[in-house]
């Protein structure tokens, strides 16, 4: 395993790894690489599994800075505390890149790469659209109230709520090898899935899976280049078939979908360790492709 200067730690939940000066410069092709990566990780995701993809990155893009936004379930029961972690992301942003990176008018290609995972990361992303500008606006006109210029991977994501997709999501986090801690988990699990079923299905309460897919759908949230999507027909939280609907529905609204790749058996967020290579080329090129305008693929 590679080892990295020690990451600036902006809150709780969010940690910036400057360039490493050690290795940049040793890849030619990073000279057009972007110089800022956002990772918005799933709950419970563990460093070691955090610091593979850091790993690749810095090998990919040596000279890019690096973000890591932590993903907790605090997050989804207290929102204005998940959005208060992420105010200093945003100014970091900010201090990153250029004026004209942020609001999209750079002719040197976009500047940033946003990686998120599962629909915790897509509520991330979310909540970073809203508090980069300081303003929770659904539709932003004015460009500086946009994340900037950026091409996006989607893995396992975006899903929509479902009863057994909640209670599979909770029990993820509990390691299959700790059965009394699973035992444990399991009621609470479907207590929180029922509360959520009652509260959307019955009192009509807010479907923010829904909100969350809808949103990064929005031209007028964000400024994108082009996107592409890593799921799988084996993923137990978030169906293939919502993941295509939601690729369908972007390609509708105007947005450049170049991949949409099935990586079969592989489980949830576990796509880049079923097929690594697979998987990379799918992030390289989607860089690369945003870059050039290729159209669209569906593997």
């Amino acid at each position: 395993m590679a080892t990295h200067p020690a990451p600036i730690q902006l809150s709780p939940s969010v940690f910036l790894y400057q360039e490493d000066s050690s290795l940049k410069n040793t890849h030619q092709e990073d000279q057009n690489g972007p110089r800022l990566v956002i990772l918005a990780t799933w709950a419970f995701a563990q460093d070691n599994h955090i610091v593979k993809y850091i790993d690749k990155y810095r090998e990919l893009f040596p000279n890019a800075s690096i973000m890591v936004v932590k993903s907790f379930l605090r997050h989804f029961f207290w929102i204005p505390g998940a959005r208060k972690e992420l105010e200093p992301a945003g100014l970091a942003i900010r201090s990153l890149l250029s004026a004209d990176d942020q609001t999209g008018t750079s002719t040197t290609g976009p500047p940033m790469l946003v990686h998120l995972f599962s629909n915790t990361g897509l509520s991330t992303i979310y909540n970073l659209c809203d508090t980069y500008s300081g303003t929770t606006e659904s539709e932003k006109t004015n460009p500086r109230d946009r994340l900037p210029l950026h091409a996006t991977v989607f893995d396992s994501s975006p899903g929509i709520y479902e009863y057994w997709s909640v209670a599979n999501a909770v029990m993820f986090g509990v390691p299959h090898g700790k059965w009394l801690a699973r035992i444990m988990a399991a009621p609470f699990a479907h207590l929180l899935s029922t509360t959520l079923w009652v509260g959307v299905y019955v009192f009509g309460g807010t479907d923010w899976a829904g909100i969350w897919g809808q949103a990064a759908n929005n031209a007028t949230r964000s400024v994108e280049t082009c996107r592409s999507y890593v799921f799988s027909a084996a993923d137990p939280l978030v169906r293939k078939k919502d993941v295509q609907n939601h690729a369908k529905d972007a390609l509708v609204k105007g947005f450049h979908v170049l991949y949409q790749e099935d990586f079969g058996n592989s489980k949830h967020v576990s796509h880049a360790r079923s097929n690594p290579d697979r998987y990379w080329r799918v992030v390289k090129e989607t860089w690369e492709g945003c870059k050039s305008g290729d159209e669209s693929t569906t593997i």
